[in-house]
């Protein structure tokens, strides 16, 4: 599959550098939305290649042996967004702003904003318990998602999709032993987000939450 791509792309590209001699430039704006879909194309085709892989080499290490938790935590984890949202639009993360006095804090307002709405939500956890401590675990460790715990230890036991035998995404929350599920869209998170500041005691309206697109980040 990779190879037929590879193919394709040459012969596009080939067909547009005739048409860019010839100044052919409406032929080459024509061209050039299947240039896009094809390094699309070659992306996925890689990342299937790398998935099919990694399944390969955990079978290999487990030689069947493994409970079904260990084979989870060695396959690929799913990505960030729920499957109806990739694609169908630009992709987004968030940006939050903090004001932290509103909530008897001294600090400054502060703003989060990561590359991927998944690091936000991680970012924020780990901040809140940076602040908070073992009170913000306390609060945080009961909360349920959709899919499972919010915060756990052992995502290897409590984010598997049993149907399909692999690890909801999720992401380490810095300077603790916990990890965060994020397997849900850029929407969900948001309520997840709001959820989270409830539960902990913020202040009401001093976590603003804003949806932005990824290529408005700069880090």
């Amino acid at each position: 599959m990779t190879n037929d791509i590879d193919a394709l792309l040459r012969k596009v590209g080939k067909i547009m550098q005739g048409h860019l001699e010839n100044q052919n430039y409406d032929a080459v704006t024509t061209l050039s939305p299947l240039i896009a879909s094809l390094k699309d194309l070659q992306r996925r085709s890689s990342e299937i290649d790398r998935d099919v892989s990694e399944i390969e080499a955990a079978l290999t290490r487990s030689n069947g042996s493994q409970n079904a938790a260990r084979i989870a935590e060695l396959l690929p984890p799913q990505p960030d967004e729920e499957p109806d949202e990739v694609g169908r639009q630009r992709p987004q993360t968030l940006r939050l702003k903090i004001d932290w006095q509103a909530n008897h804090r001294p600090h400054p307002h502060e703003e989060i904003c990561e590359h991927t709405a998944a690091a936000t939500m991680a970012a924020l956890v780990a901040r809140l318990i940076q602040e908070f401590a073992d009170e913000a675990i306390r609060k945080l460790e009961p909360i349920r998602i959709n899919r499972g715990p919010l915060i756990s230890k052992s995502p290897a036991k409590d984010f598997v999709n049993r149907a399909q035998g692999r690890l909801y995404s999720n992401k380490k929350v810095r300077g603790s032993d916990y990890y965060i599920l994020t397997h849900s869209s850029t929407a969900q998170k948001v309520d997840d987000i709001r959820r989270i500041c409830r539960v902990v005691g913020l202040v009401p309206g001093s976590v603003q939450i804003e949806q932005i697109a990824r290529e408005n980040v700069y880090l």
